[in-house]
């Protein structure tokens, strides 16, 4: 993954955890997997960085991407895809930086080559909590004018399936070298340890 979008992250330490935690992640195919869910991802990269020592919260927003006079929305009002839950959250870190791994719908609907985590600084702008240009031209901005009503309710029914792949997670990081060979051997869809048998619903954010 191109991960030149970190130079954004003034604080060494936190770009290096995060660059570490988006590698972790790509080996495990957390991205693949669960990309699509931003609910699971926020919650589950909040704990991580909490752990590391870092102030990381979850927060209920909506984005758009904007080009020319088009714009797309994700998690905005009225504009899920079937099987999706309505809102979007990202993780604020810091009370500096958004960070967002839950774009894995935008490679769905909007391009496939998008990237599946992405880090904006807070704007401090009230008419928008975040705002990054595109390498395509188009500017992202991150909004919290509505939050989804069905957010909070989400992050709770999402707490078993987090707590089930940051074991998983948590493995990897006792088991390194033996995930990395076993990820030269095995199929990309046993990447998830066997041994952990992982039960995950996957209500995708809009």
């Amino acid at each position: 993954m191109n991960t030149a979008f970190l130079q954004v992250v003034e604080d060494d330490k936190l770009a290096q955890d995060l660059s570490l935690i988006i590698a972790d992640f790509e080996i495990l195919d957390f991205f693949k997997h669960f990309g699509s869910s931003c609910f699971a991802m926020s919650a589950m990269l909040a704990q991580i960085l909490t752990a590391k020592g870092h102030q990381a919260r979850v927060q209920g927003c909506y984005a758009e991407i904007r080009q020319d006079n088009a714009v797309f929305y994700i998690g905005y009002q009225g504009y899920a895809h079937e099987g999706q839950t309505e809102g979007h959250v990202t993780c604020i870190v810091a009370d500096q930086y958004i960070v967002d791994f839950g774009l894995g719908t935008l490679r769905k609907f909007y391009a496939p080559d998008f990237s599946p985590a992405l880090v904006c600084p807070l704007s401090g702008n009230t008419d928008y909590a975040g705002h990054l240009p595109l390498s395509n031209g188009a500017d992202m901005y991150w909004r919290t004018d509505w939050v989804s009503p069905m957010v909070e309710a989400e992050l709770q029914s999402q707490i078993p399936t987090v707590q089930n792949i940051l074991a998983v997670y948590d493995d990897f990081q006792r088991n390194r070298v033996a995930y990395l060979v076993k990820k030269l051997f095995a199929d990309k869809a046993s990447v998830v340890s066997a041994d952990m048998p992982l039960v995950v619903r996957h209500p995708e954010a809009a």
